[in-house]
């Protein structure tokens, strides 16, 4: 697993335009979300929560798919299927890799994003702590719905079809957010961890399969 996570590495750190357009569509969708709010600091300060949720899935979901397909019509996969370590060894490790090189940064910059959307600096380490738990599922979805629309990038029906895997982390991290309680352990932190940890374990399989499906 550590030679697959260090090539893994090396090849997002070779290919370092996956990085600069999740900043950049992460910077320019926040930044839609502030010029809609046409300077009412109220309407930011209520925004401001989901659109940085919005736009880090968007950012995930466009990086994502890229790293999937790229792998696909290189034929990496191919040799991915016929090696020794398991398939679902390796897309568990790619999301983790993913999440590490494009999301991470994406979180780091968070603070300065959500002062921009008033949002009050006690409330923004509570922010960032539940965006570190609940985005590592947003990459594992976004990896498995990459495999399930493997054979066809414009195939919309199915990615509509997907989307409803991301509403719970979309729903409990806003309300995660949103929350009052300091509790870590307030049960919907609790949900937030079962939900994290239910994709992370489940959709490796998921991927795999699809991926076998597609060469079958």
């Amino acid at each position: 697993m550590l030679n697959i996570l260090r090539l893994e590495f090396l090849l997002v750190i070779r290919s370092g335009s996956h990085i600069v357009l999740a900043f950049s569509f992460f910077l320019f969708f926040t930044l839609l979300f502030a010029l809609s709010a046409f300077g009412d600091n109220f309407i930011l300060s209520k925004i401001g929560l989901t659109a940085v949720w919005l736009s880090l899935l968007m950012s995930i979901l466009l990086t994502v798919n890229k790293v999937i397909h790229e792998d696909f019509e290189s034929g990496v996969l191919d040799y991915l299927l016929i090696a020794d370590i398991p398939l679902e060894v390796t897309l568990f490790c790619k999301p983790i890799v993913h999440w590490v090189s494009v999301v991470l940064p994406l979180i780091i910059i968070t603070p300065i994003v959500l002062i921009t959307f008033q949002i009050n600096p006690n409330h923004i380490a509570k922010v960032v702590f539940v965006l570190l738990l609940g985005s590592p599922s947003l990459s594992f979805v976004g990896t498995m719905i990459s495999c399930l629309t493997l054979s066809n990038r414009s195939s919309f029906l199915l990615t509509t079809i997907t989307i409803p895997f991301y509403f719970p982390t979309l729903l409990l991290g806003v309300f995660c957010c949103s929350s009052t309680t300091t509790e870590l352990f307030a049960f919907e932190y609790l949900l937030l961890y079962a939900n994290t940890l239910f994709t992370v374990v489940l959709t490796p399989y998921i991927s795999a399969y699809a991926i076998k499906l597609n060469y079958s």
